[in-house]
């Protein structure tokens, strides 16, 4: 009996003892396998903030793009659009040249299909001769007895050409070498205002810069800041805009006028 009971003990130890650790392994194996899916969580969590950070970064790009493409046509039609108030030469950055033309138009004697006729006859008839599409129109229009023709050219030599006004832009250099002088006097121009006339050392003053001539009595842009303007029968209008008008008021009469400027 005394044995029995003591196998029944012995029995019943070991009954517990082996019961208690299947328990201790699956507390482990509990806490282990919230550890691994609280690591994978936060790996998701670095994987959806990395995701985000770079799907914003790319929706901020797009947005500038946009902006600025957005920008660009509504600055090119606003230009498209807009017109001189007074004839204007534009010179601009890849050297091609636009000329605004306005004068007195009689809508009593032609109207506006006679001007298109005859300017692009003009034109037609330079471009033969010249030899290529040198000239194109842009825009013809009349309103209160005034007609407005926007033509646009391929250089400042076409230009000269088509309209047998002494035109040239370029370089300094280059403009020394096709026989320019600058002996005239010349002013200063800083922020749109114009100094007094001077005697200026162009070699030094006007090395690597630009140099645009013209001969009529006209508004003329550049595509660039104006540092130096031929003194007589110029105002500055803008930094990269003068008038070229003659003193005595005759405007059958015109000089050569330099206008130097500097491109950035």
């Amino acid at each position: 009996m005394t044995d029995i009971k003591s196998g029944s003990r012995s029995t019943g130890m070991r009954s517990r003892n082996a019961g208690s650790r299947p328990a201790q392994n699956r507390t482990t194996q509990g806490r282990a396998s919230r550890e691994l899916q609280e690591a994978r969580r936060r790996k998701r969590q670095r994987q959806v903030m990395r995701n985000r950070i770079i799907f914003g970064a790319g929706c901020a790009l797009l947005l500038a793009l946009i902006i600025f493409l957005i920008t660009k046509l509504v600055g090119f039609f606003a230009g498209a659009g807009s017109v001189a108030d007074t004839s204007t030469i534009t010179f601009k950055e890849n050297g091609g040249v636009v000329f605004e033309e306005i004068v007195d138009f009689d809508t009593d004697v032609y109207d506006k299909s006679s001007l298109e006729d005859f300017v692009e006859e003009n034109v037609a008839s330079f471009n033969d001769a010249y030899g290529s599409e040198a000239v194109s129109v842009e825009k013809i229009s009349v309103s209160d007895n005034k007609s407005y023709v926007r033509t646009s050219y391929v250089d400042a030599d076409a230009y000269s050409s088509a309209t047998s006004y002494q035109t040239y832009n370029d370089t300094y250099e280059n403009a020394i070498a096709a026989g320019y002088t600058f002996n005239n006097t010349f002013a200063a121009v800083n922020d749109a205002t114009k100094g007094e006339g001077q005697n200026v050392d162009a070699d030094t003053a006007f090395a690597g810069k630009r140099v645009a001539v013209v001969s009529e009595n006209v508004v003329v842009v550049v595509p660039g800041t104006i540092d130096y303007v031929s003194d007589s029968d110029t105002e500055v209008i803008a930094d990269n805009t003068i008038k070229i008008s003659p003193a005595d008021g005759n405007e059958d009469s015109t000089e050569l006028v330099y206008i130097i400027y500097s491109v950035e």
